[in-house]
């Protein structure tokens, strides 16, 4: 049989906490831009198609080196090749290989998609308009997630009747990255694209847990 002993220390009382989540958002101005583009080519045999679609993309780099894009901001993103089927039946292969171009001018994303289309290229993906340090705008975004979270905490303890206490715990979410639009562009245009980059935003979230009194 057990005997609760006397002496025995009392277990410890759990505080009574009030959790909130607050978010953040600063839109900033994006300072870099990556463009998804390439060619794709069909043909009887996968070979041939491959070859076809290789030649193309090799005159999109050669056009993108000359437009004054550095060798190390020219990626391959993607190579592949399928089948292609009319009525039941296989007629030939698509071959398709693209590349990813980083610019840091964004006035140049226009011009370079044109150039892009002029060497051969038919598949422009879309633009990914970013930030190369998010670091500044990250902090604010998590200054005004906790800001959110004070606000919402006062507003809770007011309307329960309770004191807010000091913070109990916190913990800001993982950074998902800024939230960037990606535009999608015609492999054709009889006048240059019009890029307009627009804004990026950057959003946390922390949640915070303070404790309260009655």
């Amino acid at each position: 049989m057990n005997l609760l002993s006397p002496f025995a220390a009392p277990a410890t009382q759990q505080p009574s906490l009030l959790v909130v989540v607050g978010e953040g958002r600063v839109d900033v101005a994006p300072d870099a831009a990556a463009i998804t583009l390439g060619a794709t080519a069909r043909a009887p045999q996968a070979a041939a198609a491959f070859q076809r679609t290789a030649a193309v993309l090799n005159q999109v780099v050669r056009a993108l080196l000359a437009a004054g894009i550095p060798r190390e901001q020219i990626q391959t993103s993607q190579i592949s090749l399928q089948p292609v089927f009319e009525n039941g039946r296989q007629v030939g292969f698509d071959a398709t290989a693209t590349v990813q171009v980083t610019l840091r001018e964004l006035a140049a994303v226009g011009t370079i998609i044109d150039a892009a289309v002029a060497a051969g290229a038919n598949n422009v993906l879309g633009i990914n308009f970013e930030l190369r340090d998010p670091i500044t705008a990250e902090a604010a975004a998590l200054t005004r997630a906790v800001q959110a979270a004070q606000r919402q905490a006062a507003v809770l303890a007011r309307s329960l009747g309770v004191t807010l206490g000091p913070v109990f715990r916190v913990e800001a979410e993982p950074s998902p990255g800024p939230i960037v639009p990606v535009f999608a562009a015609r492999a054709a245009a009889a006048e240059g694209v019009p890029v307009l980059p627009g804004t990026v935003a950057v959003t946390r979230r922390v949640r915070v847990e303070y404790m309260v009194g009655r």
